[in-house]
């Protein structure tokens, strides 16, 4: 009996599964004995196993913007949203299998440190809009550089999350998510009980 076609999504969960499995590095010749297939369908899919890669990293921040969208916030004051969108942020990076190394390693080509460069600016982007909207309502102060600032959350949230990462036991995605955002709020200036 003939073997079904491995589709786009199969490698994809084949690449991600081969990268944790081999500490981060990505051999063809592994990923071809793992699915059973030539390369030949991996540049049919991606073009190149840099084109997989960059897939792999769209995948982890596509689904990372989703996960801290709006609409899974509570409607609520501007902190309790943002210290459950926090929250949010935490939790994703400790479920995902590769948020340890992609927080923990430089992306092995350019081309993919450029894709990953996109999606950190574009948090900042959203993190810096944010912050305008608590500014406008008040509950932030209006001296702080909204863009500055959100620049400084998104940076200090992926940082503090791979130390956490690093960091044996675990501790759990509440205490992690406490320790991050009494350390966001006291950068924006946050009353104590926010």
């Amino acid at each position: 009996m003939a073997r079904a076609p491995i589709g786009r999504q199969q490698l994809l969960d084949a690449a991600r599964d081969e990268l944790v499995h081999a500490g981060g590095t990505l051999e063809l010749s592994a990923l071809t004995r793992r699915t059973g297939l030539s390369t030949g369908a991996l540049y049919h899919h991606f073009g190149s196993k840099v084109g997989l890669l960059a897939a792999i990293w769209d995948d982890f921040y596509e689904g990372l913007s989703r996960a801290i969208a709006d609409d899974h916030l509570p409607t609520a004051d501007w902190a309790t949203r943002e210290r459950t969108r926090t929250h949010r942020f935490v939790v994703y990076h400790f479920d995902h299998p590769l948020a340890a190394l992609l927080l923990n390693r430089a992306a092995p080509d350019p081309g993919l440190t450029e894709v990953e460069s996109n999606y950190i600016r574009n948090l900042a982007d959203a993190a810096a809009t944010n912050i305008r909207r608590g500014q406008a309502t008040g509950e932030v102060p209006a001296d702080l550089d909204p863009d500055s600032a959100g620049a400084f959350v998104i940076g200090g949230l992926r940082d503090g999350i791979a130390q956490q990462l690093r960091t044996h036991p675990r501790p759990s995605a509440d205490l992690t998510t406490d320790r991050l955002w009494r350390l966001t709020a006291a950068a924006l200036s946050l009353p104590p009980s926010a």
